[in-house]
């Protein structure tokens, strides 16, 4: 019964007029794109590939993707506009997903899971390509096929982190199942990313080439040895977030992302942002922008107390606080220097007050001054701190306390150099809250949703949050699915949910509330 069902949801989704999977091309198809038109030459396939990696950038850290309402979602930024959800994900008590057709911001989760099957359906379409051999790419053909699988790897690895479900087309998929492709839960869908990503890991370590910064707008561009690392480190981000729960968090194989993370990046892998996407942009992070350009998104009180515990955690008062004394801040080990460097105070609010006085703040995220006006800036996506931190909870995880604080207390370590804080003890509820620390403030807005990912797998989302997203109502709209649709969040299950999961899917996919912060 549960494969039926499954199976109906997703016969219309490669029949989905959506996103083309070539530049500009609207296809009928997901997952078969016009090859004659498209796809007719080495030359066509190699710039197709070539554009994988930023079409999945500018889709995950776009305006109308998730980024900004799951900052909020997690209590790490604060907005009260209704831009993107972000007022409905903020709202206390948390209210449910809106998954109806008729949502203005239903957008944030249907582009995303639309933009990231574009990209899957054209590297898809190269692999066959290179794997073929009816058209030849000479000595770049293992260039070519490492590339399509890392960008593959990237995009359903963000499809298992943030959807309840999604469904794999890969180059061995049979026609018969590209018709009519089976919904597949975020276990599998992750498990499927990751083994693509190994893909591109061994072509990668078994070939030499470069990616100019055409291809991966980082600098210098990507090596072939590069290219490697970053699969790895995707790999242990994936493999550390996936879970939603604390238990499923326990149960990750640590031993594994120590591998990945060891096998991984040694520098920040960071995109070159030059121009506003208003000005041209080729590659950016727009979702950033709104979340701390002045007048828009501020910085959760909740973090702010985690620097500085003389602010509160929260402030359903409304409150406007003072700005922070640099000799106090210096001066105290326990409080983080990065409340100086990396923020800015603002003495009042511009939030409407009647949609909750809780949204106030008295900060925005400063540290990346040099993109939001000048708009020109490295913006981290993936940072070794990042990595460092996978590490360390890795070894707590596995009850290595002492190995766990050493990286930690690493001297080197963001958290000494640029946080000055102090020590770390071999306990584990110290360690985690310390871990868990330097992904609120160090790696602030690096990935998108990892401060959700981060939150959920630790039961801390106040309750009635989602976990995920459903299926999109656009997706189940086209699928013939009756309203109301099934989704995730708030105070208790709709009475009637089409489309969903078999099981008591409402339960396993909305925040307990079981460690809420608050």
């Amino acid at each position: 019964m549960k494969t039926m069902k499954n199976r109906i949801l997703t016969i219309a989704l490669a029949g989905m007029v959506t996103f083309a999977s070539c530049a500009d091309l609207t296809v009928e198809n997901l997952n078969s794109p016009d090859t004659e038109r498209a796809l007719s030459s080495a030359s066509d396939l190699t710039t197709l590939a070539e554009g994988l990696v930023k079409t999945w950038y500018n889709a995950i850290h776009n305006y109308d993707g998730f980024k900004m309402p799951a900052a909020v979602l997690a209590d790490a930024s604060s907005c009260s506009w209704g831009n993107v959800g972000m007022r409905e994900m903020g709202t206390e008590p948390r209210p449910s997903f809106n998954n109806s057709p008729s949502y203005n911001y239903l957008y944030l989760a249907a582009t995303p899971f639309t933009r990231m099957y574009s990209v899957n359906s054209s590297a898809v379409d190269v692999i066959k390509a290179v794997q073929g051999g009816d058209i030849s790419f000479g000595s770049d053909g293992p260039r070519v096929e490492a590339l399509s699988h890392f960008a593959r790897g990237i995009a359903m690895g963000y499809i298992a982190l943030a959807y309840d479900r999604g469904y794999i087309i890969d180059e061995s998929t049979p026609q018969e199942e590209i018709i009519s492709p089976t919904l597949v839960d975020y276990n599998t869908m992750m498990t499927h990313a990751i083994e693509t990503l190994g893909k591109a890991a061994t072509l990668a370590k078994e070939n030499s080439f470069q990616l100019n910064e055409t291809v991966i707008k980082t600098p210098g561009g990507v090596s072939s040895d590069q290219l490697a690392q970053l699969a790895h480190s995707f790999i242990a981000r994936f493999m550390a977030n996936v879970a939603r729960t604390e238990a499923e968090r326990a149960a990750v194989d640590w031993a594994a992302v120590i591998t990945h993370v060891s096998s991984g990046i040694q520098t920040d892998f960071a995109i070159i942002n030059q121009l506003a996407p208003w000005q041209g942009a080729d590659w950016y992070d727009e979702a950033l922008i709104y979340s701390v350009y002045p007048g828009w998104g501020r910085v959760d009180m909740r973090v702010i107390n985690m620097m500085d515990n003389s602010y509160p955690s929260h402030n359903p008062d409304g409150a406007d606080f003072a700005a922070p004394d640099s000799a106090r801040i210096y001066d105290n080990a326990e409080v983080d220097d990065r409340l100086w460097t990396d923020y800015q105070h603002l003495p009042s609010n511009n939030f409407r007050p009647e949609r909750g006085l809780y949204f106030f703040s008295s900060f925005r995220y400063d540290r990346h001054r040099d993109y939001v006006g000048p708009w020109d800036a490295q913006l981290v996506d993936l940072s070794v701190s990042e990595m460092h931190m996978y590490h360390a909870e890795a070894l707590a995880q596995t009850g290595n306390l002492a190995g766990a604080a050493a990286i930690l207390n690493d001297p080197a370590g963001a958290r000494k150099v640029r946080g000055g804080l102090p020590d770390v003890a071999a306990d584990a509820a110290a360690i985690h809250a310390a871990i868990h620390h330097e992904r609120m403030v160090e790696t602030f807005l690096d990935g998108s949703g990892n401060e959700w990912f981060d939150m959920r797998g630790r039961d801390m989302l106040q309750a009635g949050s989602p976990l995920h997203w459903p299926i999109p109502a656009d997706v189940l709209e086209t699928l013939g699915v009756p309203l109301p649709y099934y989704t995730y969040g708030g105070a208790s299950a709709p009475a009637t949910g089409n489309g969903a999961p078999e099981g008591d899917y409402w339960t396993s996919g909305t925040a307990s509330g079981a460690k809420s912060w608050r």
